[in-house]
């Protein structure tokens, strides 16, 4: 990994932390979650591809890295379905003392 390589994805970075700034301050209603969750992936492909070198390497850690974010999306949508599903009804104990 040469210097320019590492300044470029730098400077890469640093738009995309800038454009996640930006994004926090500007009012696009509905379109708020998708376009942070879209650089949130941008920024994690520079890490992965260029910092972790998943590009050059073999094809089972590309594999088992595959496999750490398949696990990730997992805990995610579990935790998701929970937290989605639960509602405010009071408990029988919490009603009793209205």
């Amino acid at each position: 990994m040469t210097a320019g390589t590492i300044w470029k994805c730098w400077l890469a970075l640093m738009v995309l932390l800038a454009a996640t700034t930006a994004s926090a301050f500007v009012p696009l209603g509905a379109l708020n979650l998708p376009i942070s969750l879209a650089i949130a992936v941008m920024k994690a492909l520079i890490v992965l591809l260029v910092f972790m070198e998943l590009r050059a390497s073999r094809p089972l850690v590309r594999s088992f890295a595959a496999a750490g974010f398949f696990w990730l999306l997992i805990m995610i949508v579990l935790t998701g379905a929970d937290y989605w599903h639960r509602t405010d009804a009071l408990a029988p104990i919490d009603m009793s003392t209205r």
